[in-house]
């Protein structure tokens, strides 16, 4: 653990715990989760001010009516705590230790902790107007104390949850301020780091949107791609699509600029496809839609035809594990490459579908397509089951066509 700036104890409990002294990081062994350690946690969270005997109690049985029991229960876990602390490896000295109502940690040594730090810094901030160089600072001085949710192991506690909303929430209202000011005075670099450790903090919160902004406003495309990509595949593998739609929209808004101050010969290098391109090409789903209805377009106007495949793999031979679905997704991956064209278009679709746009399609080339590669996907080995659906790719006038003749010239 980074030695803290602080004598005697001190307790972290953002973005995970541990408790050092003068340094030196302390093990405490017992259950993290259990109620003994919860209590002990309330307590170095309570700092040197301590905290009253009611709310320890309320940690240890909550629903419990009986107020004898609650009480016996209480005893139990104050005499487990004080077993804890002694065969912990703390120094010597008085700890758990009760004046009245209230209980403390320890009175022996100082006793700091990284909340008790943005607890100081949002006073501050409270003391002074909402825009200045000072409350700037202040804004800045939080984000980087800020290091991640409240105790998150034990993020299912009523009293962890609060306190967890309670920092995220500043953190947030102070992110959201410095993302005005920074924009405002060009400092994206700054910027960009503020928003790089947000978005590792709190991944689904879409502080990914304001990282590629700040690398489009940089001139760091490339960058930019990167985090794009990165947290389209996070939307959709763990929330959804719909998740995607306000990082996707920012990221488009901003791209305009960039792109307008380009030479045209620099635009083309940046749009060209690096190496020499084999097999099909490969892109993200949002990125296939807009192919697609590309494709839909110009096959309607050029009475071209083109064809949809949906390949759904099963569990087949395979033990059914998410290890296992994986392993066989890349595999699949790996059989379409070989098995399409150049020209085919391919992305996946959900944990085992992927889809394939076979463009300029001649007559009997789905059946072709499907024979191949269920035989190549035989010689690969692959044991998952694959099913394959095809339907030829539709136009905006045949759309309309089918659901209501005559709708398409309405329209137009």
């Amino acid at each position: 653990m980074e030695e803290k700036p602080y004598s005697g104890f001190y307790a972290k409990f953002l973005g995970g715990f541990s408790l050092a002294f003068e340094g030196r990081e302390l093990q405490l062994k017992t259950n993290p989760q259990g109620k003994c350690m919860q209590m002990l946690l309330f307590l170095l969270k309570s700092g040197s001010a301590g905290c009253e005997k009611r709310l320890l109690l309320e940690l240890v049985r909550p629903d419990e009516k009986d107020r004898e029991k609650r009480m016996n229960n209480f005893r139990q876990q104050i005499h487990l705590m004080r077993k804890l602390v002694k065969t912990s490896g703390l120094p010597d000295g008085r700890y758990v230790v009760v004046q009245g109502s209230r209980y403390y940690f320890t009175q022996d040594y100082p006793l700091n902790t990284d909340a008790e730090g943005l607890d100081d810094i949002i006073r501050k901030i409270r003391s002074r107007p909402s825009k200045g160089e000072e409350t700037q600072k202040l804004y800045l001085e939080y984000c980087k104390t800020y290091t991640g949710e409240f105790l998150p192991f034990l993020g299912g506690e009523e009293w962890v949850a609060m306190e967890s909303a309670y920092y995220q929430k500043w953190y947030f209202d102070c992110l959201n301020q410095l993302c005005i000011q920074l924009k405002e005075q060009e400092e994206y670099e700054t910027l960009l780091h503020l928003c790089t450790s947000a978005s590792q903090f709190h991944p689904y919160d879409e502080w990914q949107a304001v990282q590629i902004e700040c690398l489009m406003a940089l001139n760091r495309r490339k960058e930019a791609e990167k985090v794009y990509e990165a947290a389209a595949e996070l939307f959709y593998k763990d929330l959804g699509l719909t998740s995607l739609d306000r990082v996707m929209a920012r990221y488009q808004e901003n791209t305009d600029a960039y792109y307008m101050a380009r030479t045209m010969s620099s635009l083309k290098n940046s749009l060209e496809e690096y190496g020499k391109a084999k097999g099909p090409y490969h892109c993200s789903y949002p990125s296939f839609v807009d192919i697609y209805r590309i494709i839909a377009r110009r096959g309607e106007r050029e009475n071209e035809k083109n064809l949809l495949l949906l390949c759904t793999l099963s569990s087949g031979r395979t033990d059914g594990s998410e290890e296992k679905k994986a392993e066989q997704m890349e595999l699949f991956q790996k059989v379409l490459v070989h098995a399409t064209r150049a020209g085919d278009i391919y992305a996946r679709y959900s944990s085992c579908q992927y889809l394939v746009l076979l463009t300029g399609a001649s007559k009997g080339t789905e059946k072709l397509m499907i024979s191949r590669l269920k035989s190549i996907w035989e010689k690969a080995g692959g044991q998952a089951g694959v099913e394959f659906s095809v339907s030829e790719v539709e136009g905006a006038k045949e759309a309309c066509a089918k659901a209501d003749p005559g709708a398409y010239e309405k329209i137009c």
